[in-house]
């Protein structure tokens, strides 16, 4: 249990050193991939309901990160993400499916909510949002696929 845990940590600090180094240079209208978001959003979306205490440390692990690499205090994210982790978790509950419980068309709509709400609380609202919502969702589809794979293959 610990190895993931682990695991989950190295693969949040490798996205936020991606997202803040490689990822900074491929700027769309002022926009970058917030990959510790989707990679947050991802892991709490996969999670089983009753893991409340995973939602917990992966939004104090993210919100940490989020906070060190931008120009707010530290902890604004922890609580932001916090909250949008159950949030997230209660409308999951709210839409459940019969047969697939994770399904894309759940996922795109919350990704979208839930990260508009996050960008326009940190940032404010300005057309240069709209750029980044569009450019992080292609990159939350991408690695929706791609879990979801990764899923299948393991279990």
């Amino acid at each position: 249990m610990w190895q993931k845990t682990v695991v989950i940590i190295f693969l949040f600090i490798i996205f936020a050193l991606l997202q803040n180094s490689f990822f900074a240079h491929f700027s769309i209208f002022g926009a970058t991939p917030n990959l510790v978001f989707i990679l947050f959003f991802l892991l709490v979306f996969f999670a089983k309901k009753e893991t409340n205490y995973q939602i917990i440390y992966l939004s104090v692990i993210a919100g940490i990160l989020l906070d060190i690499f931008s120009y707010a205090y530290l902890g604004p994210s922890i609580v932001s993400l916090l909250i949008g982790g159950f949030l997230l978790k209660k409308a999951q509950s709210m839409l459940k499916s019969g047969r697939d419980s994770y399904p894309f068309t759940y996922y795109l709509p919350l990704f979208l909510i839930f990260f508009a709400i996050y960008e326009i609380c940190f940032l404010g609202f300005n057309l240069g949002i709209i750029a980044e919502i569009i450019y992080n969702m292609v990159f939350a589809s991408a690695f929706f696929y791609v879990y979801k794979r990764w899923i299948k293959y393991t279990a």
